[in-house]
């Protein structure tokens, strides 16, 4: 132990004598006049033995706050320059979360690397509080001190590109007020679970084409964009399309896709994603490695994120996942698929995680897109369950997609904070307020029967008794039901994509 590097936890704060948990106001516990010149000293490069040397007994007071997770002691390992492993992840947490066990087993044996994708960010779990705690330079200085530290512990090194979270790209930071926080305690989704941009996706490709080629890897990780986070899809697409555009820079270079945690924990969207990569000729083979041995060291880097959630909320979710992998009781292992031919990038509704629910919606788009040219009037109408997307460019692939239209939106109060610049041009907004407000609507739209109309609703691509109730209101004419303004966007411009090929 003498050997071992001390270093603090950085969410915790010492104030006077006391010590807190980032903002907090309840103290986690007291320290001495000599604790205080102690825990001063701690600075991430002095060993126990030298702190001993300066502060007797520093050893023993080091293991009791190592035990109160008020620091870690980072062992004493240098790894040999090669080989390099590259991990890239979309968030300062995943890494960790998925692979952490993986990468515990590689630490001392060579150069590892975490390249986050996701740089900026304005959340950690005072946000779902409704705390005051929004700084964005000050929230991400310390997730990145919280990553630094993880991955050292890890026997890693941390790098990151400059993207910004999803939240903050779905409302920038200076337009968030108490109403925001509000919306995003009850609607969490809005902010993040959307179709990913493949503007945004080309442009993380190339940003990381950089990246990885001045690291000269010689394995890479990748995730597998499990869930409907768009960060996690987007992160994983533009990974692949790195690879596939970067054939002969990444030839013979082992690839691995690892299954993100905790959402690999929904079961078959990683059958449903290996069958999308299978159908444009890439196989993976999937493969589980045994982490029993580590996995408490595993809990302990996992719990350094501690601006983000409480161990305890997450320890039974990565157990329950890793004994799932297992296959034993009580034993515990990490998924990971190998790549094996050259990499490639499926459409992204095939990625989804609602594929199927696509796949039906796309044929009613292609229908449509037969006569878009002689569309003159497109319906929007988006139900309280439902997103307008990304309005100012999904208004914009609506009014490109039909030239000719006039387009009408009819969205429920409680979604119009998402669409704040309102309608533009031969696109125009309607808010509907109540019962009485949708039966206006219904109303005007009920004899426009050859109107062709999109029904935005969270139950879109379910087929129940509300969807049927829907198609009696608005009958004959063409009718296409997405959860999403983007989802229902993100199929019409891969069908366009296709057509224009």
């Amino acid at each position: 132990m003498m050997a071992y590097v001390p270093q603090l936890r950085p969410h915790n704060q010492l104030r006077g004598r006391k010590l807190f948990f980032m903002i907090s106001r309840r103290p986690l516990l007291e320290l001495s006049t000599e604790e205080v010149l102690l825990y001063n000293s701690i600075d991430g490069r002095k060993t126990v033995a030298e702190l001993e040397g300066i502060y007797p007994g520093a050893g023993d007071r080091l293991l009791r706050w190592h035990e109160a997770e008020i620091v870690e002691l980072i062992p004493p390992i240098t790894p040999p320059a090669n080989p390099h492993l590259v991990v890239i992840e979309p968030h300062m947490d995943d890494a960790a979360l998925s692979v952490g066990g993986r990468l515990l087993h590689r630490r001392g044996y060579g150069r590892i690397t975490i390249v986050s994708v996701v740089r900026w960010s304005n959340y950690t779990s005072y946000l779902k509080l409704k705390r005051n705690f929004q700084d964005v330079r000050v929230i991400t200085d310390l997730r990145q001190q919280e990553s630094a530290l993880a991955t050292r512990l890890l026997g890693a090194e941390h790098r990151y590109l400059d993207w910004t979270d999803a939240p903050l790209r779905f409302v920038p930071a200076e337009r968030w007020s108490p109403a925001t926080i509000d919306r995003f305690d009850v609607a969490q989704k809005a902010f993040a679970y959307l179709f990913p941009d493949p503007g945004e996706v080309s442009l993380i490709a190339k940003q990381l084409l950089q990246k990885v080629s001045d690291l000269a890897p010689d394995e890479l990780w990748i995730p597998m964009g499990l869930g409907d986070h768009v960060d996690h899809r987007t992160t994983r697409s533009a990974c692949l399309l790195m690879l596939a555009e970067a054939r002969d820079r990444f030839s013979g270079l082992p690839v691995v896709m690892y299954e993100d945690l905790p959402y690999a924990a929904e079961s078959g969207h990683a059958a449903q994603i290996c069958a999308a990569l299978a159908q444009c000729g890439t196989h993976l083979v999937r493969c589980a490695e045994d982490i029993t041995d580590v996995l408490g060291e595993k809990l302990r880097v996992i719990s350094i994120y501690a601006s983000q959630f409480k161990i305890s909320f997450m320890e039974p979710r990565i157990r329950a996942v890793a004994e799932r992998e297992s296959g034993t009781a009580g034993q515990f292992a990490e998924a990971y698929h190998r790549v094996e031919r050259e990499p490639c990038l499926p459409l992204e509704s095939r990625l989804s995680p609602d594929c199927a629910g696509l796949a039906l919606l796309q044929t009613h788009v292609c229908a449509l897109l037969v006569k878009r040219m002689h569309c003159h009037r497109v319906t929007v109408i988006a139900l309280p369950s439902g997103h307008l997307g990304r309005w100012k460019t999904d208004q914009q692939s609506l009014v490109a997609a039909f030239p000719n239209a006039d387009v009408r939106v009819y969205a429920a109060e409680n979604l119009i904070w998402q669409a704040e610049e309102g309608g533009s041009g031969r696109l125009s907004l309607t808010v509907v307020r109540g019962r009485w407000g949708w039966v206006g609507a219904i109303w005007r739209e009920l004899f426009r029967i050859r109107t062709p109309t999109v029904v935005l609703w969270w139950g879109a691509y379910d087929a129940g008794l509300k969807k049927k109730l829907i198609m009696l209101l608005l009958p004959f004419r063409h009718l296409l039901f997405a959860k999403t303004l983007c989802d229902f966007c993100g199929v019409l411009n891969e069908k366009l994509g296709k057509l224009r090929q």
